[in-house]
């Protein structure tokens, strides 16, 4: 429980910095912070809980593929070096593109989610307003 208020901290707060993580969407142009310019306003953080369906190593950060109860996908982005290793997880997402394109994959996600991953003892996903296609 500790590490994950810690991870969950560090997440947040770096959120405020704008500075410690860094991808870079290709549809800008610009190196910007995309936890910054896709942040969501606290009041509409959301959690998912799923099953890891594939994992997208990148540098220091890691994708991966969880498909939810419902059977739905979600490609979601957090930091490899804080990321559950475990099969069952649950993400707070903090952020979320509709459209990002990875330039060290190559690869578009429509969209993407931007959070902490934990694994998931029991996980109470928090509704949202976007659904997912199953990818």
């Amino acid at each position: 429980m500790q590490r994950k208020l810690l991870l969950t901290v560090t997440v947040v707060g770096m959120l405020g910095a704008g500075t410690a993580l860094s991808f870079h969407p290709l549809s800008s142009g610009s190196r910007d912070n995309p936890l910054t310019r896709y942040a969501l306003d606290a009041a509409s953080h959301y959690t998912l809980c799923g099953h890891v369906e594939e994992r997208l190593p990148a540098g220091s950060y890691l994708y991966l593929l969880v498909r939810d109860a419902t059977g739905a996908g979600h490609w979601v982005a957090t930091l490899r070096s804080t990321a559950s290793a475990a099969d069952a997880v649950q993400v707070r997402v903090m952020a979320r593109s509709e459209h990002f394109s990875s330039r060290r994959l190559g690869r578009d996600f429509a969209p993407l989610h931007f959070g902490a991953v934990s694994g998931a003892t029991s996980c109470r996903p928090e509704s949202h307003p976007h659904q997912e296609s199953n990818p």
